[in-house]
């Protein structure tokens, strides 16, 4: 029977900030639209994501050319897997702002997440016909090209991005994507783990930092990871998918068919999340249950030998 770990993003996102004022002044600095969306920030940060949404909204009604709303608004909807909203709003930060390099990897991000590769290709030329010195824009690249079978150009994209580095500038989970890409998965976790140490509210370092230690048989700490990922974005496919498969490999049924179940909740067109709720429930003997699972996953992936196996086993 098959069991699979979604692997670290295949893209970073990123968020936009505003400026630094202190917790006390938050939402008096500024114009009106800065205070609006450094509310929206503050929401965020508190885990209170409709909120974050609704006064990143009002922040584009002060200001309809306030591309890091639109950003943001973007970034939340990707994390709770609804990839194809998350890139309507990235296209409406980059049309608010034509010149904002992270819009562009977003939405290269979003076209990788949705299998459209080539689209990626696109988005990522442009962030680096922007940013020439960013490596995370060459990386992503990289990864676009690779998906697109277009192995020499992924090559150099990615021979150029180790060139330049990590940027100086980028988050550590940023950072950690960066070198992870490269290979350096050694460099990846301590930027991981700096992420985590610095209080980071986002699943990305928590989620990735789990993979790598999935990787390394770790499964007690990696659980730890993915759970804490799961608590700040419990909308997260990918996270889920990912404790599912921790839980799966410790054999802990009914708890991994609870995050399976989470998973596909969150993205039911996740084939992963199916297919790994169909064996956690053929584990805890519902096999009427786990044919369900595994026919929804053979449905969107027809071509998935290994979940056509399963199902000829229930027969």
């Amino acid at each position: 029977m098959y069991r699979g770990l979604a692997t670290s993003l295949l893209a970073c996102f990123y968020l936009s900030f505003g400026g630094g004022a202190s917790a006390q002044g938050l939402f008096d600095f500024g114009g009106e639209a800065a205070s609006l969306f450094a509310r929206g920030e503050a929401e965020q940060r508190a885990g209170n994501l409709k909120d974050a949404v609704a006064w990143y909204k009002k922040a584009i009604a002060a200001d309809d050319k306030y591309f890091k709303a639109y950003n943001n608004i973007g970034y939340l909807y990707g994390t709770k897997g609804h990839h194809e909203r998350a890139l309507e709003w990235y296209r409406k930060a980059v049309d608010a702002n034509p010149e904002f390099v992270d819009g562009y990897n977003n939405l290269g991000g979003t076209y990788l997440e949705l299998r459209r590769p080539k689209e990626a290709v696109g988005a990522y030329e442009k962030a680096v016909r922007l940013d020439p010195g960013s490596a995370a824009a060459y990386t992503g690249l990289a990864s676009a090209l690779e998906r697109s079978g277009e192995v020499e150009r992924a090559a150099r994209a990615l021979a150029k991005a180790k060139e330049l580095g990590v940027d100086g500038d980028a988050t550590d989970a940023g950072s950690g994507w960066v070198l992870e890409k490269q290979g350096d998965i050694a460099g990846a976790e301590r930027a991981y783990r700096a992420a985590i140490a610095a209080g980071a509210r986002e699943a990305v370092p928590y989620m990735n930092l789990g993979v790598i230690l999935v990787k390394r048989g770790e499964l007690d700490e990696a659980q730890g990871m993915l759970e804490r990922a799961v608590e700040l974005e419990p909308e997260n496919a990918m996270a889920q998918v990912n404790l599912g498969y921790v839980l799966l490999e410790k054999k802990r049924w009914p708890a991994a068919a609870a995050a399976c179940r989470k998973a596909v909740e969150a993205d039911p067109k996740s084939v992963l999340g199916w297919t790994n709720l169909g064996l956690a429930l053929a584990n805890s003997g519902d096999m009427a249950g786990a044919r369900t699972a595994w026919e929804r996953a053979i449905a969107l992936d027809p071509g998935n030998e290994t979940v056509q196996r399963n199902l000829e086993k229930l027969r």
